[in-house]
C-alpha cells in the first residue's frame, strides 16, 4: 500500500488518494479503510498495465465483489472484461487506485472524468 504516487498522462498529472500495489495481500485493508466511502477507483493490471475504471456509492462493498471467485466464474458469461482478467491473472496481479472520495451526487461525471483521462481497455462502455 502507497500514498498518493502520481500518475502521469501526456500533459495531466493524477494524484490518486491511495494505491494498493497487490490487491490480494492488501484484501482485507482494502476493504476496511474503504468502509461508508463512495469514490471512483481504478484497477490496473500489473502484468499488461491493462485498467479499469469505475465508481461506486459504497466502495468497500463493491470491491468486495471481486474477491468472490465463483460470483466471478458465474458472471465471466456476461461481458464484464474485469471479472474475466482477474480471474486469468489473480488478484497478486492488480494494483487498486483510489482515484478520488467524492459524494454520490458527483460520481457519475467523476467516473467519466477518469474513463476520458485513462481510456481504460477493461471498460466496456467508455459512456456513462
Amino acid at each position: 500500500m502507497k500514498k498518493n504516487n502520481i500518475i502521469k498522462n501526456t500533459n495531466y498529472i493524477v494524484t490518486p488518494v491511495i494505491r494498493y500495489s497487490n490487491t490480494d495481500v492488501d484484501k482485507y485493508i482494502i476493504l476496511k479503510e474503504n468502509k461508508n466511502k463512495s469514490g471512483v477507483y481504478r484497477l490496473v493490471n500489473n502484468i499488461n498495465v491493462k485498467s479499469y475504471v469505475a465508481s461506486s456509492i459504497s466502495l468497500s462493498n463493491k470491491l468486495n465483489i471481486y474477491y468472490y471467485l465463483s460470483s466471478l466464474k458465474r458472471k465471466v458469461k456476461g461481458s464484464i472484461i474485469i471479472y474475466r482478467a482477474l480471474l486469468k491473472y489473480g488478484h497478486s496481479n492488480f494494483s487498486l487506485y483510489i482515484l478520488e472520495y467524492s459524494e454520490p451526487s458527483e460520481l457519475i461525471a467523476r467516473e467519466q472524468y477518469y474513463i476520458d483521462f485513462f481510456l481504460p481497455e477493461y471498460n466496456i462502455l467508455k459512456k456513462s
